[in-house]
């Protein structure tokens, strides 16, 4: 039985509730298209170090191979735009989705509330959580659940709330209505990311992972010095949603736990510099930027010191 638009409303009252800014649902598809423009991004080696992105492939462009009995996805966005940002000037500079927790745990925790309220209150339900944790192409998931489109950057940009938002999703067996409010592209002849690209990472809807600032400073494994300049960057880039007209007018979060850490917000080269790989590891304990480890982030600062 498909779910009634009364029930989805329900559901996206409940998502609201706990801090998502947008709900949207869509059965599964195969996502065909997507799936021969990645594997020729592949063949190219645009993603430079990133093997992980050559496993699983058909999982990622078909979400119901992860499970046979998954229909639908029901899809969040959480802003985690900070009020709170780092001085402007400031350096070292970090980018925002990391000035706080890891939001893999602040996303899940909320999701699976969401999970069992439906279970409970809408129909019973098999499925499972999902936060940038496994080879789900969540980008078009929320795409054909009307939450947003895919700018030049790459990104999901929302009407609202720009591209400063995490997406989860539920892979569930609940069959759901076709969603027929899908977000037409409003980015039109603007090519503001791609013209503020320092490394010219940045073609339209097309990403060379290896020239990106983000990905030197985070997936990038190799101590040696990178090739194009990282500065004043030490983990992350938010260049290109910065100067993106969508994001002019985004709200702060209200989600506390994305509230910065303080080290981030006082810390120059100096702070960074007299940091200890044991007190690295307790400020960053709960946060995103732990994965990177001590090593790769004292590179990185090396990389910003440099004459």
């Amino acid at each position: 039985m498909i779910i009634s638009a009364e029930q989805i409303e329900k559901i996206q009252e409940k998502a609201h509730q706990l801090g998502f800014v947008a709900c949207g649902l869509t059965p599964l598809h195969p996502f065909v298209k997507e799936k021969t423009q990645f594997l020729k991004w592949l063949q190219n080696r645009h993603h430079g170090e990133m093997e992980f992105l050559e496993r699983n492939i058909e999982k990622r462009f078909n979400p119901s191979s992860l499970d046979k009995n998954f229909r639908s996805a029901i899809v969040v966005l959480i802003n985690y735009y900070s009020k709170e940002n780092p001085v402007k000037n400031q350096i070292p500079k970090v980018s925002k989705y990391a000035l706080g927790k890891d939001y893999h745990t602040v996303v899940k925790d909320r999701l699976c509330v969401l999970q069992q309220f439906i279970n409970n209150e809408i129909a019973p339900m098999t499925g499972r959580c999902f936060v940038d944790s496994a080879p789900v192409y969540e980008t078009q998931l929320a795409i054909d659940a009307g939450l947003g489109w895919k700018g030049k950057n790459t990104l999901l940009i929302n009407k609202q709330y720009g591209s400063f938002v995490f997406i989860g999703e539920i892979l569930s067996d609940l069959e759901v209505p076709e969603n027929t409010t899908v977000e037409p592209n409003h980015c039109g002849n603007c090519t503001r990311c791609i013209d503020a690209c320092p490394t010219g990472a940045l073609q339209p809807d097309f990403l060379d992972a290896t020239k990106c600032i983000s990905y030197l400073t985070i997936e990038r494994k190799s101590l040696q010095p990178s090739k194009y300049k990282t500065s004043p960057w030490i983990y992350g880039c938010d260049i290109c949603q910065d100067v993106c007209p969508w994001n002019s007018n985004t709200q702060p979060t209200k989600i506390e736990e994305f509230s910065p850490k303080p080290f981030l917000l006082s810390a120059g080269i100096p702070e960074w510099e007299k940091l200890s790989a044991a007190e690295f590891d307790k400020i960053f304990a709960d946060s995103p930027i732990l994965r990177t480890g001590f090593k790769r982030m004292k590179r990185n600062l090396n990389e910003i010191t440099k004459p």
